[in-house]
């Protein structure tokens, strides 16, 4: 379908896509603000968290804020979390590391990957962990995440989740883990203006094409039904615009975003 839409309308690539580049992004306030605390946690070796609903742009967020970090100065180490205990995250870390290895002994896993983390830094780099969907993580892994950058290796972990993870850091046992966060943010969902500046980035910057594509009562439509957050916009707006591909209108109205925001089991 979305080849059709890039053809129908004229597009030079797929507005609404999650996997446009960071330098293609829509630039919200909240993703500045966000990039600018990481930065700071990560100079000054401390953890940072960013809690927002689904869909709300937190992976986007990280991206963006990823980028922003000299690649010569640092890595990053990336991990998504699921539902695992703290020994299956460090096998993930190790994963991401290139390290292999057989053991289950958190001790002997630690000391692979500090030392891994040593010869990071010897290579003029600091090591940053980035975890996504945290809070998906066993509440065993907030009382033990830490001891992944002891020794002066890793400090800085930035992690972002829904709000089970600021429920999870709550628990006593995340006690350790929680006096090293330094900052953390509760992304938002879009305002009015937000909204029509996002799709409107999308059109032109994105797509290459008019903005006008989506008649003015149909953005407001589209602000409410997706309650703001970016992935329902994107998906709303891609629906509409299959809409109108099939109906033979360039032209989205706001009956057509009540069209394809309507519940299928109604």
């Amino acid at each position: 379908m979305n080849t059709d839409i890039r053809t129908f309308y004229g597009f030079r690539q797929t507005p609404f896509s999650p996997d446009i580049r960071p330098d293609q992004m829509y630039l919200l306030s909240g993703m500045v603000e966000i990039s600018k605390r990481i930065q700071f946690a990560v100079q000054n070796n401390m953890y940072f968290t960013v809690i927002g609903d689904v869909g709300a742009g937190k992976s986007t967020s990280l991206r963006y804020a990823l980028h922003q970090l000299p690649q010569k100065s640092y890595q990053v180490i990336d991990l998504v979390g699921g539902q695992w205990g703290f020994v299956e995250v460090l096998r993930q870390c190790m994963a991401s590391l290139g390290i292999h290895t057989r053991t289950n002994q958190p001790s002997s896993m630690l000391r692979q990957i500090h030392e891994v983390f040593d010869l990071i830094r010897n290579d003029g780099k600091r090591p940053v962990l980035f975890v996504d969907e945290a809070h998906l993580f066993q509440t065993d892994v907030f009382a033990q995440l830490h001891l992944i950058s002891q020794q002066n290796l890793a400090k800085a972990i930035v992690m972002c989740g829904q709000d089970g993870l600021f429920e999870k850091l709550r628990n006593p046992q995340a006690r350790p883990l929680m006096n090293r966060v330094i900052d953390g943010y509760n992304l938002r969902n879009l305002t009015q203006d937000e909204c029509f500046g996002y799709i409107d980035h999308h059109l032109k910057v994105i797509g290459g094409c008019n903005s006008d594509i989506f008649e003015k009562p149909a953005l407001i439509a589209i602000g409410q039904v997706s309650a703001g957050i970016p992935r329902n916009i994107n998906s709303v707006c891609l629906l509409a615009l299959g809409y109108g591909m099939d109906h033979g209108t360039t032209s989205i109205s706001a009956e057509t975003i009540r069209n394809v925001s309507r519940n299928w089991w109604e």
